[in-house]
């Protein structure tokens, strides 16, 4: 009788070990703190080192002997494939209302004549709670805080679904499936239950919770749309209110049966009228009777309470209370001259353009850096219109307003910054030690871009590059505003670099292979620059913020205000075409790591560092 449980937790203890000794495989600077969750695809821990905490999801992945794998070789063939799928599918739904992903490892891989497996470890950011246990641990909970958390989770869900590209939906929607993150903000945290709604059929439908899904997915084994998200939504808006479900003793089928014969029943007073209305309405058993997308949801919650729609709005912009429709007298200046425009760009030999300084130097003129050979184009100073113009027609929210900006010439990386010419910058013992002699996943040959550095390890290459010229040039990071004007051939309005199709000018997910390729193996753009879409992500001096367009001088359109994440550019060997646009904004913590992300750098002679360029 006693022996028993002490096998189970002998073997409980054998897991933990195992688990353990997983994580310091591949992230050996953390220590595991505790087990904090477990599903249907693996377990989560938390995991901290000297100056932060982290999440660590460790998936087992395994691939069977069949028909279309009879070998050791295609079984391995197999588990690479879906790790790096795993990789592609997270870089596609990421957003800001995803929990942020930092890294994916993959470890102790084994083959055998019958089957290959392996282990999944995602480094993540830990979240310190989740919707369940905050509702729980507060409840009950105010009226403006409950319209707010109404409202955000609106939002996440509309903007999943709502993308003119890859709109997804979240098929398994619980509280405890939504994380509320460091900055006090709702994440989706259950990543394997977003799915493209394209791609949703029957056959998929199965992963689900009954007690949180619609009733046409339980009962008539349907596949999961907009319309049972919003059942869904009801559900977690009637906890947010209630800390329950309705009718909370009851099965999910019982359960149904009730809200079908009597309705929804409140338990609370102070729940608005209006409210009471949206949830009974989202938790109709007729799909056709419930409202049919989140933007009018959004609509009816604004509506009724203004006051929750500034709630979200302060917690997801970071704004201080009093802030909206009261802007200082330069955001004023800077918001005055914004217009939506497809002008060709005001090219430097444009007198009118020339707000500042002369320079003799003409598009197309090269500068090499003397110690690693490294190649600069001159890109001319100009005015253009910055963001998503109608000749692209594919824009996300973040990628307006169109704006004018001004922008003057400097020098630009003809290539990103390659491996060799890491490793001979970063050649001193200390840095060795520090950042690594080469960080990059895909080590297949010094012509190919560094990869998996950080914003702090790009910044560290760039002050090493001018300690070894003995500081007679400045290195930097181009800011937003200069990446797409250079990427646009001087601002030009081309959706792709130097107006071609993705395939003439970009590595990405059609053609790379899943891997990196040699820099300057396709075609430039038209000031001759090289793999400023696909390859590799790149770097960007500003920090990210939806709406930074507004927020931009015309003379300094850069976003320097600090905040959690920074701006990358370009899409990679793994992204799709929309991913690859001049105009598309992506970001990431400062200190994310990832085999899509690398740099491209500006050279300004020291005689112009207080400047721009």
């Amino acid at each position: 009788m006693i022996a028993l449980p002490a096998l189970k937790q002998y073997d409980r203890s054998k897991k933990a070990t195992l688990m353990d000794a997983i994580i310091k495989k591949c992230l050996p600077t953390y220590d595991v703190v505790r087990k904090i969750g477990s599903g249907v695809y693996g377990s989560v821990y938390l995991v901290k080192d000297n100056l932060k905490k982290r999440a660590v999801k460790i998936v087992p992945i395994m691939v069977e002997r069949s028909v279309s794998n009879r070998s050791k070789k295609a079984m391995d063939s197999k588990i690479s494939h879906d790790f790096y799928a795993i990789q592609e599918y997270y870089h596609r739904i990421k957003s800001e209302y995803i929990v942020e992903i930092y890294d994916f490892h993959l470890v102790d891989k084994q083959v055998s004549k019958q089957e290959a497996k392996a282990y999944l470890v995602i480094l993540m950011e830990y979240c310190p709670h989740n919707l369940l246990d905050r509702i729980l641990d507060h409840y009950p909970i105010p009226p403006d805080q409950a319209l707010g958390l109404m409202t955000e989770l609106a939002n996440i869900l509309k903007n999943l679904s709502d993308r003119s590209e890859d709109a997804f939906i979240v098929k398994d929607l619980k509280p405890s499936n939504l994380l509320i993150n460091q900055q006090n903000k709702l994440v989706v945290g259950d990543l394997g239950g977003i799915e493209r709604i394209s791609s949703m059929s029957a056959s998929t439908s199965a992963q689900f919770t009954p007690n949180w899904s619609a009733p046409e997915l339980i009962t008539h084994s349907t596949s999961g749309g907009i319309t049972s998200l919003v059942f869904s939504y009801g559900f977690v808006s009637y906890f947010i209110w209630s800390g329950s479900l309705p009718y909370e003793k009851e099965n999910f089928s019982e359960r149904l049966r009730l809200i079908k014969e009597k309705g929804i029943v409140f338990s609370r007073t102070d729940i608005p009228v209006k409210i009471r209305s949206l949830i009974r309405r989202c938790l109709s058993m007729a799909p056709q009777d419930r409202p049919k997308d989140f933007n009018e949801i959004l609509g009816s919650l604004a509506a009724e309470n203004p006051g929750a729609e500034k709630y979200f709005l302060r917690r997801k912009t970071d704004r201080k209370p009093g802030r909206p429709g009261n802007p200082s007298a330069k955001q004023k200046q800077a918001e005055s001259g914004y217009r939506e425009a497809d002008s060709q760009p005001v090219i430097e030999n444009n007198t009118s353009a020339r707000r500042k300084g002369k320079w003799s130097h003409q598009p197309g003129d090269t500068w090499e850096e003397p110690v690693t050979g490294m190649k600069f184009k001159w890109i001319p100073a100009g005015s253009f219109q910055m963001g998503c113009g109608t000749w692209d027609g594919s824009g996300k929210k973040d990628e307006f307003p169109v704006h004018e900006v001004f922008v003057e010439g400097f020098w630009l990386g003809t290539y990103p910054v390659t491996q060799d010419q890491w490793k001979r910058v970063m050649v001193n013992s200390f840095w060795q030690k520090v950042r690594g002699n080469n960080p990059s996943w895909f080590k297949m040959g010094g012509n190919y871009p560094v990869e998996q550095i950080s914003g702090d390890d790009a910044r560290d290459f760039t002050i090493k590059l001018a300690a070894i010229n003995n500081n007679r040039y400045y290195f930097r990071l181009p800011t937003e505003a200069e990446w797409e004007y250079a990427a646009r051939s001087g601002g030009k309005p081309e959706k792709y670099p130097g107006g071609k199709d993705p395939g003439e000018i970009a590595w990405f997910s059609a053609n790379s292979g899943m891997t990196t390729q040699p820099v300057g193996t396709l075609a430039p753009n038209g000031l001759g620059v090289y793999d400023m879409s696909g390859n590799v992500y790149e770097w960007c001096a500003d920090y990210y913020h939806e709406e930074a367009y507004r927020h931009h001088a015309p003379d300094a359109p850069v976003y320097d205000r600090e905040a959690s994440r920074r701006v990358i550019r370009g899409g990679s060997w793994c992204n799709f075409p929309g991913e690859l646009r001049c105009t598309y904004r992506g970001s990431v913590y400062p200190d994310f790591k990832g085999n899509f992300l690398g740099m491209r750098i500006v050279m300004t002679p020291i005689s112009r560092k207080g400047s721009n360029t």
